[in-house]
């Protein structure tokens, strides 16, 4: 983990050109711009450990960092992916609270670090601010309820199923093709699974007819016929021990 040497002035560029930044005012980001750095991590590098008290809110600007809670048998439970232009930090910076989970490049990343102090202070004058970070916490918190959904699952195939079924374009029931969009990995490790067990899953819904698949590119033929599966299982289903 790198610290990157930029002007007030530069960073204030990058916030810019960040969606997670999108209508904001200039003098805003010229405000969170002061104190602001900008740190450079190569895969796998640590951020944040679980229980610190961090000092920013951040934000990705390239790459992706995997937010993980470490188990005591040696695996992760991994709770998000934050991707370019999306944030993390900020219930903890607002709640005064230690950090829960560990914060690690997913792949080599560049982050904007917000200092805390101003992050806060920002918040606590600006109506906007205020509301857009409502709106975020509240969707993360959606997410997280869906993923707990789909992890209270039966069985290993039927969390499968239901993680495709959430990927489906909304309103989408034709022939389509979509892309995993992470690691197979780091999908199992948010759906509580071994990573040899999602790829076992996949081979059987794909012997099974369910879907086709190349790499991380799944074709659903029958969308139906996915949430029948989704929703009853399969009484010819593997062995699905994790």
């Amino acid at each position: 983990m790198n610290l990157i040497t930029v002007s007030p002035g530069q960073i204030q560029d990058t916030m810019a050109r960040l969606s997670y930044f999108e209508g904001w005012e200039k003098d805003q980001l010229a405000r969170l711009a002061v104190g602001a750095k900008q740190i450079s991590l190569a895969k796998k590098d640590l951020l944040v450990t679980k229980g610190d008290r961090i000092q920013a809110m951040y934000v990705v600007i390239s790459g992706q960092i995997r937010l993980f809670i470490p188990l005591s048998n040696g695996a992760e439970r991994v709770i998000s992916l934050v991707e370019k232009g999306e944030s993390f930090g900020e219930p903890c910076l607002i709640q005064s609270e230690h950090c829960p989970y560990n914060a690690a490049a997913g792949k080599d990343a560049h982050v904007l670090a917000i200092d805390a102090m101003v992050y806060r202070r920002e918040l606590h004058h600006s109506t906007f601010l205020a509301e857009r970070t409502l709106g975020l916490i509240s969707q993360r918190l959606l997410h997280t309820l869906r993923d707990i959904e789909i992890c209270a699952q039966p069985s290993s195939l039927q969390r499968v199923a239901h993680y495709l079924l959430h990927l489906q374009p909304a309103g989408e029931s034709v022939t389509r093709e979509i892309r995993l969009p992470a690691l197979k990995r780091d999908i199992a490790a948010k759906l509580g699974l071994s990573q040899e067990t999602f790829s076992r899953m996949l081979a059987f819904m794909a012997q099974q007819g369910f879907i086709q698949f190349t790499g991380s590119l799944v074709q659903v033929d029958d969308w139906a016929r996915l949430r029948g599966l989704a929703s009853a299982g399969c009484p010819m289903e593997v062995s699905d021990k994790n």
